[in-house]
């Protein structure tokens, strides 16, 4: 195995992965309630454990048994960076923001089936349920719930007032919030997010629910911008080194042939 190549191809492919991230910060930045990833790298210890079954294969090796060494790195993973977002006052009574931790639940139905997903984006509107009575949604038509995973309702003749707390003047529903175990677990889709692991937990810190307020996202342009700048440079070197490897495997193969 020519390690040059390992080294150099494993760069540029976690430098494109490094870019691809930063790519989609940037095309929300202007999205209600969106949470930045930051891509982090890794280095390649190991391609895998117990990948040699046949022990026999391993006499002779200077590696632990079943482990095959490896050079260059990778993208380890994507942390969401849950810093608060800058409020936008919108003074519409359905849009609400989140001061603090919490995240707003909301169901979605696919056919015969429900599912409660998450999200910050705090812009619902109206949507009439019969009998003069509304419920709330997002974008999506994801219906808004309640502390006790009940879609939130009301009569259409009653304004609509949300306390500090979430509380509904004039009901006895207020709007649930929660919170995560590992909020690294959230997996994005399409500015609502599922939970890949972990588990629900209660808000426990101090929060606020503003309403007629909205969330922006906590992207900041500039620092994207700079970063970009620098993963590209990491990509163009990486590439370069790619080149050069190659070109040097090419001059050894035309020795060998020679």
């Amino acid at each position: 195995m020519n390690t040059s190549l390992f080294i150099a191809s494993s760069g540029v492919r976690a430098y494109q992965g490094k870019l691809d991230t930063i790519a989609n910060n940037i095309s929300n930045v202007e999205s209600t309630g969106y949470k930045r990833r930051e891509a982090s790298f890794s280095e390649n210890l190991t391609v895998s454990i117990q990948n040699q079954t046949d022990l026999q294969k391993e006499i002779g090796r200077l590696s632990p048994p079943g482990v095959r060494t490896t050079f260059g790195s990778r993208i380890a993973g994507t942390q969401l960076d849950v810093t608060q977002g800058t409020p936008k006052q919108t003074d519409q009574p359905f849009d609400f923001m989140v001061e603090g931790n919490g995240y707003f639940q909301v169901q979605r139905r696919t056919g015969t089936t429900t599912e409660v997903l998450y999200t910050r984006d705090g812009a619902f509107q109206q949507t009439p349920v019969g009998n003069n009575r509304f419920q709330l949604v997002n974008a999506h038509g994801d219906v808004l719930l309640d502390q006790n995973g009940n879609p939130i309702e009301w009569a259409n003749d009653k304004e609509f007032v949300v306390t500090s707390d979430g509380s509904i003047e004039g009901t006895n529903q207020k709007i649930g919030l929660v919170d995560f175990t590992n909020p690294q677990l959230l997996k994005d889709d399409g500015g609502v997010y599922r939970l890949t692991g972990g588990a629900v937990s209660a808000v426990n810190s101090k929060y606020q629910i503003k309403q007629g307020y909205l969330e922006a996202s906590n992207v900041d342009l500039n620092q994207e911008m700079t970063d970009m700048i620098k993963a590209q440079r990491g990509y163009q070197a990486n590439a370069r080194a790619l080149s050069y490897a190659d070109q040097m495997m090419g001059i050894a193969n035309g020795i060998m042939r020679s």
